[in-house]
This record gives structure tokens, C-alpha cells and sequence, in this order.
């Protein structure tokens, strides 16, 4: 029973890994992508909504989601996530670095 356990643990590190050191592909538009996926999503914040447990925004018409409670709106920012489904395919952070904030007009 040990050695069956050892061996499920390691290939659930194996997997973990390979998911924290696999290269994100840069995307717009999340058509033809399947939840699970590694992607980079670059571009302005165009909306925002408050949730009582995160945010989501919207860059270039993709929905992001986030657990944070820093305002993005307007800030043109990089995200790195996963593709997931939550009633329709939307991007969930991993991490988010602000690039260059654009003044409010």
C-alpha cells in the first residue's frame, strides 16, 4: 500500500512541476483552448467588477479572474494563468505584473 502511495505522490510532483516550469503561450482570444492550459494574456484592462472574493477584468475581450484587491482598470498589465470553465472559458492568475499605467482621460 506504501509503494502504491509513493508512486501516485510522485507523478502528482511530476505534474506539478511540469505544469510550474512549462512556458505559457501568448494568446488573444481564447477560442480552440481547453481548460488546463498555460497562458499569458498581455494588454490594457478595459473593465473591472469588484467580487467579494476577487476581480474579474476584461483585456482584449478575454475574461480574467483574480484574487486580488488592487484596481487594474485602465493599467495595461501582463497575466499569467490557466484557462479554466466557470460557465464560460476565462483566465484564472497565477500572477499578474502591472507594465505601464495609462493616465485616466
Amino acid at each position: 500500500m506504501r509503494k502504491i502511495a509513493l508512486v501516485i505522490s510522485i507523478i502528482g510532483i511530476g505534474a506539478l512541476l511540469a505544469l510550474l516550469f512549462s512556458q505559457p503561450k501568448e494568446v488573444n482570444s481564447l477560442e480552440n483552448l481547453k481548460a488546463g492550459t498555460l497562458v499569458s494574456v498581455k494588454g490594457i484592462v478595459s473593465e473591472e467588477k469588484d467580487l467579494s472574493f476577487g476581480k474579474t477584468f476584461l483585456i482584449k475581450q478575454i475574461p480574467i479572474f483574480c484574487e486580488c484587491k488592487e484596481s487594474y482598470e485602465k493599467k495595461e498589465v501582463l497575466v499569467i494563468g490557466i484557462v479554466e470553465n466557470y460557465y464560460e472559458l476565462r483566465v484564472r492568475v497565477l500572477e499578474i505584473k502591472e507594465i505601464d499605467a495609462v493616465s485616466n482621460e
